[in-house]
């Protein structure tokens, strides 16, 4: 983890003055498509949710504005980032899942679906790494699509921790719903763009191990 110098940091006008507003965040929803990765998980046994969450992870370790946060009232950047997903339960209650990141997915993988198990097994909202910084809090609503959605936020500024969350895979089009908000004051539209674009990439290539 670095510290980012304020004062010489070519966004510090921009980050204090989305700092200073009541509502910091912005949001979108757009869609992805999924043909690849999908037919490449289902003929490999694989877990289509783990394979588009671990490169949505990838994509996010390329783009440095998504590995920064608000701490202490200082911009710092994070060398790599995790995932935090929702989790349901037979009792129709969720836990939140924190999944480490692992560049090779069959490790990734393997140590997801141990956390997700044991997520599974305990109840409540299982929030005990929830005040880490460095994760995406991830979200799935696998049984419809969306074209927009909010999010439960809190309107603090150090609240700087970016939200996807992922709607159900349209078979027809094999386009898959994302919606995400970041903090302005950290995360302009180009940077989530580079973002799109290396997740898109990511999720094209069903020809590398990763």
């Amino acid at each position: 983890m670095k510290t980012i110098d304020l004062n010489s940091w070519k966004r510090k006008e921009h980050f204090r003055h989305f700092s200073g507003l009541d509502d910091p965040y912005w949001s979108f929803t757009t869609e992805l498509d999924c043909y690849q990765t999908y037919q490449a998980a289902k003929k490999n046994g694989e877990s289509f949710f783990l394979r588009y969450l671990h490169k949505s992870l990838l994509a996010v370790q390329k783009v440095e504005e998504l590995r920064m946060r608000i701490k202490d009232d200082q911009v710092v950047c994070y060398e790599e980032i995790h995932a935090s997903a929702t989790v349901l339960r037979d009792d129709e209650t969720f836990g939140c899942c924190f999944i480490e990141f692992f560049e090779s997915f069959s490790d990734f993988a393997t140590n997801a679906k141990e956390k997700i198990k044991q997520t599974r097994a305990g109840s409540g909202m299982c929030l005990d790494n929830d005040y880490l910084l460095n994760q995406i809090h991830y979200s799935s609503i696998p049984w419809f699509n969306f074209s927009s959605l909010t999010f439960a936020r809190s309107l603090k500024p150090q609240d700087s921790v970016p939200k996807m969350t992922f709607g159900r895979l349209n078979k027809e089009t094999w386009r898959l719903p994302l919606a995400m908000q970041v903090h302005h004051g950290l995360v302009d539209g180009l940077h989530v763009a580079r973002f799109l674009e290396v997740f898109q990439s990511l999720l094209n290539d069903t020809e590398v191990e990763l």
